[in-house]
């Protein structure tokens, strides 16, 4: 498996480059910061209809504490006007971990995440956004109890409203809590708290995907009996019946799941990390799922991917228009971390390429352009202060 090294532009270019308009001829490739010179750091992007991007994150500053904030581009990564947006519920600081196009964008956005009290480490609520193209609220929602409670995913309801995917904490453990809310906001009665399967302790629903028949939701489960994490699959409908599959390779490895995305119908593909008892470095897992209905029926473990003294800590995965996919996350080595983007063709470890300059990258999403390509999401971190970055490449992850 060869891999190469793209250089990204160094930490003056990085500080200075943000407002750079981006010219249609130059639309194919490009890399965008956003921020301001404080703490911003990416979760979620999704591919308006028109072929703007739609970014989801935070922002930490010293006056203003930490917001969600949603930027929103055109399609050739240069900001439109009014954007950056934050929010924040009240006084409490609030942060964002998934992001929701209503009718591709042309419908506004759903921003969700938590928020907590500021300068606590506890108390955290569900705090979710709805606004306009423009970015203005439409309205709040904030659900919680006197322990943790947070989204971690999100997506359109398969009739209406939103189905979320996170964790609520009770008594100092978590569960998976699957929550429906309408197009309003108001929470649907038969949300779902999927509690301590086989005697497990904490838990968490970490990507939710609307299949366009019932939804399947990728989490991980930390084992009481036999130590260490298991990816766990959930498949529902909006009754919130499921069913769910154990995906594991057994032993001493712990594993987290990350991601699931479509490969043909009826078949998943699964993204998740394990760490490797032995090197105890962080590998990247992949699994074929097959389901029929509400059914699955069955599982196959593909391939970890692993690097000599190095992390490899994926995020996403997207299937890409030539057939193969494509999985971005974070490469460390040593007290360095760069964005990497791995390619799995015919289920077989293919290329991998590296972005890294000066400073700290971490990946965080991967989305497919209208126009053909990748579009590559992560931070860009320099000395104490990040900023979003947005990486545009071809089809071949090539600059």
């Amino acid at each position: 498996m060869k891999y190469g090294v793209i250089i990204l532009s160094g930490a003056l270019t990085f500080l200075l480059s943000c407002e750079k308009e981006i010219s249609e001829a130059q639309s194919e490739k490009f890399v965008k910061f956003y921020g301001s010179y404080t703490i911003d750091t990416a979760s979620d992007v999704e591919v308006l209809s028109n072929g703007g991007y739609a970014i989801c994150g935070t922002s930490v500053s010293q006056d203003d504490g930490s917001q969600m904030t949603l930027v929103v581009t055109d399609e050739f990564g240069n900001l439109r006007q009014g954007f950056p947006r934050y929010y924040s519920d009240g006084e409490r600081s609030a942060g964002a971990n998934a992001l929701v196009l209503k009718n591709g964008g042309q419908g506004g956005f759903l921003v969700c995440g938590y928020s907590m009290e500021p300068g606590t480490a506890g108390d955290e609520d569900i705090y979710m956004v709805r606004v306009n193209t423009d970015g203005d609220t439409l309205w709040t929602r904030t659900f919680g109890s006197s322990e943790d409670e947070a989204i971690l995913h999100a997506a359109e309801g398969l009739s209406s409203g939103f189905m979320l995917a996170g964790y609520q904490e009770k008594n100092g453990e978590k569960d998976i809590l699957i929550m429906q809310v309408g197009e309003q906001g108001d929470s649907i009665p038969l949300s779902l708290l999927y509690t301590k399967p086989f005697n497990s302790s904490d838990m968490s629903a970490n990507y939710i995907l609307n299949t366009g028949e019932n939804y399947l939701c990728v989490c991980t489960y930390n084992r009481i009996i036999g130590e260490g994490n298991d990816i766990l699959v959930l498949n529902f409908n909006d009754e919130l019946a499921p069913n769910f599959r154990i995906l594991s390779l057994g032993g001493n490895f712990n594993e987290y799941g990350n991601c699931i995305v479509e490969d043909t119908a009826g078949k998943y593909l699964v993204l998740g990390n394990r760490i490797n008892a032995q090197t105890n470095r962080s590998e990247i897992l992949t699994y074929s799922l097959e389901t029929e209905g509400l059914r699955i029926t069955g599982s196959d473990f593909l391939a970890s991917i692993a690097e000599i003294n190095t992390d490899l800590v994926s995020e996403r995965l997207v299937k890409t228009t030539d057939g193969r996919f494509a999985v971005i996350g974070t490469r460390k080595t040593g007290g360095d971390s760069d964005i990497f983007l791995q390619f799995i063709q015919d289920y077989q470890v293919a290329e991998r390429l590296i972005y890294g300059s000066t400073g700290e990258q971490t990946g965080a999403d991967i989305g497919l352009p209208l126009a053909g390509g990748l579009v590559l999401l992560g931070d860009n971190g320099y000395e104490r202060n990040s900023m979003i970055s947005l990486i545009r490449t071809d089809a071949k992850g090539n600059l």
